[in-house]
């Protein structure tokens, strides 16, 4: 690329914090509340006009509020062992209080625009009531160093560029913006980690909602036309199998759409020189009788960069275009579909990978299968096939989450937390009620470094596991505590 001289200049410090928290996603949020919580003076930065990221603005994007369960062995809130505690226990009942729905097993219906409002809502009102700042509608960019050390960063608004300083800065970005313009060791996805989560490398997509569906005509009409053997064939042959089982209850309108000329159920777009697929399933059901849902995925290729500005533009722009012109098929080909019409796409396009840290240490598949053990140990963590896979064996085992992988390599002053932190695969670390408990031992550990004058390497462990255990967090048996020296 060429490139050119941005000119010095002086930049305001609207914030001057304890803790700075880049991205308010879901770990970034409980991050922020955490150590606004602790005493740390907190400010909380998000590009988008709401909070949540993924449960948020993001509308669930089609899963639950908490993780199914892997095994009948294995209830559903166990993926972080022992289950619910801290702020992630607060959260579920405050949100299930408000009508918050898509809590396994005891709401099944799905509407995800309803409790992405509810769950918005709350933990704007959760950070409100931590005494944590709100910088919404706002950029995190550069990082401000001082050699290695990171003391806050730069963002950019409708007042332009300004200042966050700030002791220690939570990297809470997804794709560990902060920690890679900061020039840390970043690990990327890679094409071998699909053997490891078929949901690697990246896992990205996003998530639409469509109005004016009569589903009891669509019903009615479904009988007498379902896909017969050669429609499959036809299915398998031209567009795969998956997408043939993904639209197995229209594959006859589908058929005649695109053999007509009319629809392409999978886009193509050119990234890096690669042509990517865009594709998606049909349109389920929500509560009532009008409202639809669907999803479009992005091929899983490493190619796809969640952390490349162009890539996500390009991406973006193809989801958008595929959703309208799936609920366009449905309206012409589909009966009950007429009036069907496209009412929003989520904001943005998520990934449930992407770029993270290369921490002191970095988690993998293989400890999560063995259930090791880790003297820095902030939580329990069920990854969700490992954890499916070790009940079949006849005995779950959770692995210890190590302090370590929130902290980067080559850099001081930065902590990075949820999906930022340091996995292989790169979807390792993603689980929904995972990261709330990741984000709240990160914003402990960033309170406690601020206010003691450390570095977040430098922490003394045992003083954090001790705060952690009084917030509710469980580490291990008596016996593992005593080991730990925690008795």
């Amino acid at each position: 690329m060429e490139h050119v001289v941005e000119p010095e200049k002086r930049v305001p410090v609207v914030y001057d914090v304890d803790v700075c928290v880049a991205g308010a996603g879901v770990s970034g949020v409980f991050a922020a509340i955490a150590a606004a919580r602790n005493g740390a003076r907190t400010v909380v930065i998000d590009r988008f006009g709401s909070v949540g990221g993924n449960i948020g603005p993001g509308m669930i994007v089609n899963g639950q509020m908490l993780p199914g369960s892997p095994h009948p062995d294995v209830p559903f809130t166990k993926t972080v062992y022992p289950g619910l505690f801290g702020l992630a226990e607060e959260f579920i009942n405050r949100y299930a209080a408000l009508g918050g729905g898509l809590l396994q097993p005891f709401t099944k219906g799905a509407n995800f625009p309803r409790g992405a409002s509810v769950a918005s809502y709350l933990l704007q009102e959760m950070l409100e009531e931590s005494g944590a700042s709100i910088l919404l509608s706002t950029f995190v960019a550069d990082p401000i160093k001082e050699g290695n050390l990171i003391r806050g960063v730069f963002a950019e608004n409708k007042s332009g560029r300004v200042a966050v300083r700030a002791k220690v800065v939570i990297d809470a970005t997804g794709e560990a913006d902060v920690a890679r313009r900061a020039g840390a060791p970043i690990l990327l996805p890679k094409n071998e980690y699909t053997a490891l989560d078929g949901h690697a490398p990246t896992g990205m997509g996003t998530y639409y909602v469509v109005g004016g569906i009569a589903w009891d005509r669509f019903r009615a009409a479904q009988k007498g036309n379902e896909a017969t053997e050669d429609d499959i064939a036809w299915g398998t042959r031209t567009i795969g199998a998956a997408l043939t089982k993904a639209h197995s209850y229209v594959l006859p309108y589908l058929r005649k759409a695109v053999e007509a000329g009319e629809y392409e159920p999978v886009a193509k777009v050119l990234i890096g020189g690669k042509s990517v697929s865009v594709h998606g399933g049909g349109v389920g059901q929500f509560e009532g009788n009008e409202l639809g849902h669907g999803q479009v995925q992005v091929e899983r290729t490493e190619e796809v960069n969640a952390g490349d500005g162009l890539h996500m533009s390009a991406l973006g722009a193809a989801v958008r275009a595929y959703a309208f012109e799936k609920v366009q098929f449905f309206s012409r080909y589909v009966p009950g579909f007429e009036n069907a019409y496209l009412i929003t796409v989520a904001p943005f396009l998520g990934s449930r990978g992407g770029p993270c840290i290369e921490g002191e240490y970095t988690l993998t598949m293989d400890d999560c299968l063995n259930g090791r053990r880790f003297d820095d140990v902030i939580y329990l963590y069920g990854e969700f096939r490992a954890l499916r896979k070790t009940a079949e064996a006849g005995a779950p085992k959770w692995v210890d989450v190590p302090y370590r992988v929130l902290v980067p390599q080559g850099v001081d002053g930065l902590l990075a937390t949820g999906r930022s932190a340091s996995g292989v695969p790169d979807t390792l670390l993603r689980n929904r009620l995972a990261v709330k408990v990741m984000g709240e031992a990160c914003g402990i550990a960033a309170s406690m470094c601020a206010v003691k004058g450390v570095e977040p390497r430098n922490l003394e462990v045992r003083e954090l596991q001790g705060a952690l255990l009084d917030a509710g967090f469980y580490l291990g048996d008596r016996a593992r505590l005593k080991e730990l020296s925690l008795t």
